[in-house]
């Protein structure tokens, strides 16, 4: 208040053409939440590949459904919203202050581009593998996302608004996954097909469609993290309405979760669990919070026994994780009689992108005598984190340039018959956010993302110790949990693009929040 009387007219009347522009962008950000992770829709288009296998990594026509249109959109959403924080700095005189997020989002962001400009293969660098769409432009996109949304003066309301976003995700992707789950194939659904295929294209034998997230194990992990927010809003909000609403959401989010049959989601709630009890023993209220926290499990039971009682592998993928297999479990056999699609099956409604080899490589790969055929520790997390270890120190400064992975993980090496199960399956990820940083731009870009993620952290515990008190602090606690809870899942979960840019969002809305909290 006191800078607002010290202020002369024309600073007054830029501060107000801030909150104008800061309504725009808020609303351009909710937007993206909103829309890019429900964009699924078959897009044909040639690839170049730098590299001649035989295999689905080859040149030639391609069919994705779950990122092209999702990356077309970013990439518009970007350009808009950096235009308008443009606009805002050059045209209302904002300054960007002085952060622990500055030093860095710029080493991050120089860094990716040198990654690219230094990589093997640019083209793939710059926009990704041609089903993941996770290059270096969308890498930047989502620092450029961040960086704005945590130079956005918000409002109560404002905040609502970004939390209020990410309900169509949650219930158009609960929806999807439950259908599946009880055994109706959306895909044959005249209205769900002209959606999803071109006029022309067909969809291939054993298709199926059961979120707009490009496989189960990343809808467990966004299912992970909005448990983790909803179930931390309802222990704090004040309002009775709004408690039960946010327990309804974090139960849809369970259901989505149980449905996904992957476990990180699960482990991820289990592990942040603690911090929920710590927000809990923060808050003003905590007997009122301890009741609606009891009230989430109860629901959280029944939805978990009823899911179970129709398929016992959802005990496996999550309670099972922790304390072994329910003796109710589905064999691989039994599960497939049933429709039950194997948790690694490509996830796709045309199923074109097969991760196999052609049979002539098959059968090369028969003739030498193979490690037997099993699978490595974290149905072969293990084995794939060894081998990207062994790649990152050979380039540890840049790496190799973001979504290049497939071009240099040693597909030819006869220990993926006992590492991943079977010697011609084609690795494209590392399936772990935080290597998969460091084997794209180098040591020294994961680092900085730890060191981004680490003091906003350390920084928003502050809120803890603090007490929470107000509606705002609430938003706020609730925001960070669910950054913990993204960051966890990390550790089993790749990035996806359909996701990784609501996490930066967020991050962005909570290092703003933290700020105006310590200016208040």
């Amino acid at each position: 208040m006191s800078k607002q009387k010290n202020m002369n007219i024309d600073q007054m009347l830029n501060l107000e053409g801030q909150k104008t522009v800061d309504k725009m962008l808020i609303w351009m950000l909710a937007f993206a939440i909103v829309v890019i992770p429900l964009l699924t829709r078959t897009a044909i288009f040639e690839f170049q590949s730098p590299v001649i296998t035989g295999t689905s990594l080859d040149s030639g026509m391609k069919a994705e459904v779950f990122t092209y249109y999702k990356f077309i959109w970013l990439v518009i959403v970007t350009i808009i919203v950096s235009c308008l924080f443009l606009y805002k700095m050059i045209a209302k005189g904002y300054e960007i202050p002085k952060s622990y997020i500055n030093l860095p989002s710029a080493v991050l962001f120089v860094v990716l581009l040198a990654s690219s400009l230094f990589a093997d293969y640019k083209t793939i660098s710059m926009f990704g593998q041609y089903n993941r769409h996770e290059g270096m432009i969308t890498y930047l996109g989502y620092i450029i996302l961040f960086f704005v949304a945590a130079n956005i003066l918000y409002s109560e309301k404002s905040v609502k608004t970004i939390i209020n976003a990410l309900i169509p995700l949650l219930l158009v992707n609960a929806f999807l996954g439950l259908m599946y789950f009880f055994g109706y194939d959306l895909l044959k659904n005249a209205f769900f097909r002209g959606i999803l295929l071109p006029g022309g294209v067909k969809e291939q034998a054993g298709a199926f469609f059961n979120s707009t997230i490009n496989n189960p194990n990343y809808v467990s992990g966004i299912a992970g993290m909005l448990i983790a927010l909803f179930v931390t809003k309802a222990v704090l909000i004040e309002s009775q309405k709004q408690r039960v609403i946010d327990i309804l959401l974090a139960s849809v989010a369970f259901a989505m979760l149980l449905a996904s049959l992957s476990t990180s989601g699960f482990v991820t709630f289990v592990f942040v669990l603690p911090v929920i009890v710590l927000v809990i023993i923060s808050s003003d209220k905590r007997k009122q919070a301890a009741f609606t926290l009891a009230a989430c499990f109860a629901l959280f039971s029944a939805i978990f026994f009823g899911m179970y009682s129709y398929n016992p592998k959802v005990w496996d993928e999550s309670i099972g994780f922790f304390v072994g297999k329910s003796q109710n479990g589905i064999d691989q056999k039994t599960a497939s009689a049933f429709g039950w699609k194997d948790l690694y099956e490509q996830h796709t409604p045309l199923k074109i992108d097969t991760a196999y080899a052609e049979t002539q490589n098959q059968e090369t790969f028969q003739e030498f005598n193979l490690p037997p055929q099993q699978w490595a520790a974290g149905t072969g997390r293990a084995y794939i984190w060894s081998e990207t270890l062994n790649l990152i120190k050979q380039r540890p400064i840049l790496g190799y340039g973001m979504d290049t992975y497939a071009y240099h993980f040693p597909q030819d090496d006869p220990n993926k018959n006992s590492g991943i199960n079977d010697a011609n399956t084609i690795v494209d990820k590392p399936h772990n956010m935080y290597l998969n940083i460091a084997y794209g731009s180098g040591v020294i870009a994961l680092l900085a993302f730890l060191i981004l993620v680490v003091r906003h952290i350390v920084a928003g515990a502050g809120i803890l110790k603090e007490r929470i008190k107000t509606e705002n602090d609430a938003l706020s606690a609730s925001i960070l949990v669910a950054i913990v809870a993204y960051l966890l899942q990390g550790l089993f979960n790749d990035s996806i693009i359909g996701t990784a840019f609501i996490f930066w969002i967020l991050l962005g809305t909570s290092v703003a929040m933290l700020r105006q909290r310590r200016e208040a």
